[in-house]
């Protein structure tokens, strides 16, 4: 009889599924699992970290065939802050005192909730000094010691970028938010609709902040000289999202 750890895991997208999660699950035990999906090129879940009241951590794992024989494995993570989405919810003129179900388009299953996200192996090699390296592949048919590396190393590297800023916490998720943001030159970091502003306004960094506004505004700048209503009437509407957020953050607190 075969021994466990060199059984094969089969074709069938469901069945490497369960695997990835099942091998997630015992790296991460302090995390949840948010269900699956599956589509003909990719299968994906997401995992959430609690760190405190309102504030997580997720992981999108995301499995993509590459071709017939073989696979790979991504990994982004995600940061989520109510207090970023109450100033997000100020920007985008939402209020939450008036109508309670606005802030519930946010939450910890629903990992665009999140204000900032990157991709693992890109942060974890930014922080060593060291270029990205490619994706990890596994096969189709793959046995479950290949497919536990994988997953092993990108546990690694989470604990690599937790440990950069002292470990999981509320107050590290700041410090890790702030850093990515001033990093975030080196690509494969997506901003929620003004998520980085929010959060860097949230977490004391104003000169950050007001950065980042004007690098937006700036990107928005460029996008006006297209021949297109469409996009001007755009800028004014991120222009005014802007202003309110700047207001609010000139109230005394």
């Amino acid at each position: 009889m075969e021994h466990p750890s060199t059984l094969k895991i089969d074709r069938s997208s469901a069945a490497r599924l369960r695997a990835i999660q099942k091998l997630w699950r015992s790296f991460k035990p302090d995390c949840s699992l948010n269900g699956g999906r599956i589509t003909t090129e990719t299968l994906s879940f997401e995992s959430v970290r609690r760190l405190g009241a309102g504030v997580a951590a997720s992981w999108l794992v995301t499995a993509s065939k590459v071709d017939d024989e073989s696979c790979s494995l991504r990994v982004r993570m995600g940061l989520y802050d109510e207090r970023v989405n109450a100033l997000r919810n100020t920007a985008l003129g939402v209020d939450a005192s008036i109508d309670p179900d606005a802030s519930a388009v946010f939450s910890f299953s629903d990992w665009q909730a999140d204000f900032l996200n990157f991709d693992v192996l890109t942060v974890s090699s930014m922080m060593d000094g060291q270029k990205k390296p490619d994706y990890p592949l596994f096969e189709s048919i793959v046995e479950v010691e290949q497919l536990a590396r994988v997953v092993g190393e990108y546990s690694r590297r989470i604990e690599r970028i937790w440990d950069f800023v002292g470990g999981p916490s509320v107050q590290n998720l700041e410090r890790l938010a702030i850093w990515v943001l001033r990093n975030s030159d080196v690509g494969s970091i997506w901003h929620t609709l003004l998520g980085g502003i929010c959060g860097a306004f949230a977490y004391g960094e104003k000169e950050l902040a007001q950065e980042l506004i004007a690098q937006l505004l700036s990107e928005w700048e460029e996008f006006r000289r297209l021949p297109s209503d469409r996009v001007a009437d755009v800028y004014d509407h991120v222009r005014r999202q802007v202003e309110r957020l700047q207001e609010a953050m000139r109230r005394p607190t």
